[in-house]
Order: structure tokens, then sequence, then C-alpha cells
């Protein structure tokens, strides 16, 4: 639920998710990978998370970035 909340953050603060951008890569075995999510606002990187999926990743990215940003 980080995403949406980071989502609806950013429509509150700045009436745009538009300036959220993710950056996703897998590294290790492809049956055994580890994601990486980078959470980008307005072009800074404002969250960093990894784990087994992408979308696990991008869940702790969006935690971070609201830690950040709160």
């Amino acid at each position: 639920h980080w995403r949406m909340q980071l989502n609806n953050w950013l429509q509150n603060r700045y009436r745009s998710t538009d300036l959220l951008t993710w950056n996703t890569s897998p590294s290790g075995q492809r049956h055994n990978a580890v994601w990486t999510a980078v959470a980008y606002i307005n072009g800074v990187e404002y969250g960093r998370g990894t784990g087994p999926s992408q979308g696990a990743a991008k869940e702790v990215a969006a935690q971070k970035a609201l830690d950040a940003l709160t």
C-alpha cells in the first residue's frame, strides 16, 4: 500500500503524480532474482528498495520516499 500512499501524497501536495518515475532492475539468477527499485520525484532519488519481486522492491522504495518527504 506504500505506492498508493505515495501517489496520494503527491496528488494532494502537487495535484499530480506525473512527477514520480521508477527505475527497476533485477540482479542475480533468473529463477532467484533480487529486484532493485528507485523512486524518483522530479528527477531526484527519494527512495530505494530491494525485494524478491519488482512490486515488492517498489513498495520498499515508496515507503522510504514517503519517509523522506514527511
